[in-house]
């Protein structure tokens, strides 16, 4: 026991300094390759920053060239603007001198037409003067009958003008507004042309101008008038038009009479569909029509 004691004590240091070398040789192994590792990683991140660089290089480069070009264009755009504006220039104040022209002459021809206007406007007022002048002319006498037929002298009104004039004047009057006038004239016609198809269509306006004006009653008795003369280009007409004036004031029944009779007699005149309607809004029953 005192020997390994002693044994102990005599080899133990050594035995530890042993122990101690190899921790350090492994120690210096470790950091050896602590050591290569971390140049690894530099070695990497330096390849890693030089293609970054190229990179950012590149970048600047295709900068440039891309500035360069957009300088170009613009430079180019620029030029043709200027161009453009230069050889638009001389048109355009031709052009505006063209305009202002122009207007002077629209000026000038506004101006001119309203001159015309009131001398158009004078010769309406001159013809009307000439045409109230002519109705007034005095109607020569009648020459007195011949003694040999034993006649005695009469008078007897002769119109002043023919009925196509009287007509004419009439429905231009009628035609430019001067309802009063026209009136009076298409009642002048009636009186002084009678039987004749001027009459007819003279008394034809006059209720139809009624009838316009919303004087309802006043057309039906115009056209009353009209349906006492022998059958005419206004006879049809003047029978819708004074069913349609009753239905209008108000007088159902009668109205509707008028516009059976008016179907009965007139199947196929263009009011025909119009007057089917009236009288089925009245709740009548349109007649119906017979096969000739």
């Amino acid at each position: 026991m005192k020997r390994l004691l002693i044994f102990g004590l005599a080899f133990g240091p050594l035995l530890l300094m042993g122990q101690k070398k190899e921790d350090i040789v492994a120690i210096q192994r470790d950091l050896a390759n602590l050591e290569d590792q971390v140049k690894q990683l530099q070695r990497a991140q330096d390849e890693k920053m030089a293609a970054l660089q190229s990179m950012l290089q590149q970048s600047v480069d295709a900068s440039g060239h891309v500035n360069t070009g957009l300088a170009a264009v613009q430079k180019e755009l620029d030029s043709k603007l200027s161009d453009q504006q230069t050889k638009l220039v001389a048109p355009l104040a031709t052009l505006g001198a063209k305009i202002d022209q122009m207007a002077d002459d629209f000026r000038s021809a506004s101006v001119n037409i309203a001159d015309l206007v009131r001398k158009v406007d004078k010769l309406n007022s001159r013809v009307d003067e000439l045409s109230q002048a002519m109705r007034t002319i005095p109607t020569p006498p009648q020459a007195p009958a011949s003694a040999a037929t034993g006649g005695t002298a009469s008078q007897v009104q002769v119109p002043a003008m023919s009925s196509e004039v009287a007509w004419q004047n009439a429905f231009r009057d009628y035609s430019t507004g001067k309802q009063d006038l026209a009136m009076q004239e298409f009642n002048e016609i009636v009186k002084n042309y009678p039987g004749t198809d001027t009459a007819a269509n003279a008394q034809y306006y006059v209720g139809y101008m009624y009838f316009t004006a919303q004087q309802y009653d006043d057309a039906v008795k115009a056209f009353d008038v009209l349906l006492t003369f022998n059958e005419n280009s206004k006879t049809q007409d003047a029978l819708y038009y004074k069913g349609v004036a009753l239905l209008k004031a108000g007088h159902n029944t009668l109205a509707a009479d008028t516009l059976k009779e008016f179907l009965r007699r007139y199947p196929t005149n263009e009011h025909g569909d119009q007057a089917k309607k009236d009288l089925r809004l009245l709740g009548v029953h349109p007649p119906a029509q017979t096969r000739k």
